[in-house]
């Protein structure tokens, strides 16, 4: 993972401020830091050896969300310049398969914003949480659970 550390990062600077919260980058990079055995599988989109886009799972504890153990996806992303052309859908399909084969009969879940929630209502999932200002100023987090 560390060299595709840069490439990454960019990616997401590509969908900040609008999808991303500046404060989340630093994040963003310590989760790439850590081995896959803490942080699950990440997965990279590559086009014409160029990376595109990325997004990974892992078993999660309860939270104040879901009142129990779940698969959640983690830092899903294509980068900015990207978007519109398909990869986002491969990649959620994608990771919502491996979920199913890792951890079968898990509940899966995620969290995003106001600008991207409609995105996954087209591939199953439903809010279950809401809370204004959640990611920072006027990013909003909808918790969902596919269904």
């Amino acid at each position: 993972m560390p060299e595709y550390k840069p490439a990454l990062l960019e990616i997401f600077k590509s969908n900040m401020p609008l999808y991303f919260a500046e404060h989340e980058l630093d994040l963003f990079a310590v989760f790439l830091d850590r081995d896959a055995s803490t942080r699950g599988p990440f997965n990279i989109i590559f086009e014409d050896d160029v990376i595109v886009g990325a997004g990974g799972i892992a078993l999660n504890q309860p939270t104040k969300y879901t009142n129990q153990p779940h698969v959640i996806m983690t830092w899903g992303m294509v980068d900015q310049n990207q978007h519109k052309k398909g990869y986002g859908k491969v990649l959620l399909l994608h990771r919502i398969e491996q979920a199913k084969e890792l951890y079968p009969g898990i509940k899966v879940a995620l969290g995003t914003s106001q600008h991207t929630y409609q995105f996954f209502e087209k591939y199953g999932f439903k809010t279950v949480a809401y809370e204004k200002d959640h990611w920072g100023k006027d990013l909003d987090l909808y918790q969902m659970e596919l269904i």
